[in-house]
């Protein structure tokens, strides 16, 4: 497969880049990025991950980034102060 020089440009900053193989999308990134995306997706070794991983996968996400800080209480009720 050849690939236009813009592409590998974008391919070396850490963009994925769409391409069409033989009519199927597909996406090109670095060996190093889809290293880590499977490390996300592949929990406990299995190639399988069920809705209760992905709730445990957001409930790490927000546990991580302070989503339980007394602070953030606010988007508790965000859709009733837009009204």
């Amino acid at each position: 497969m050849k690939i236009t020089r813009e592409q590998a440009e974008a391919i070396s900053r850490g963009e994925d880049v769409p391409v069409d193989v033989e009519g199927t999308e597909c996406v090109l990134i670095r060996k190093d990025i889809y290293a880590k995306i499977c490390g996300v997706i592949r929990m406990g070794g299995t190639d399988e991950v069920t809705d209760a991983d992905l709730r445990k996968m957001l409930a790490r996400a927000f546990e991580s980034s302070d989503w339980n800080d007394p602070a953030m209480d606010i988007y508790n009720d965000y859709d009733n102060a837009k009204k």
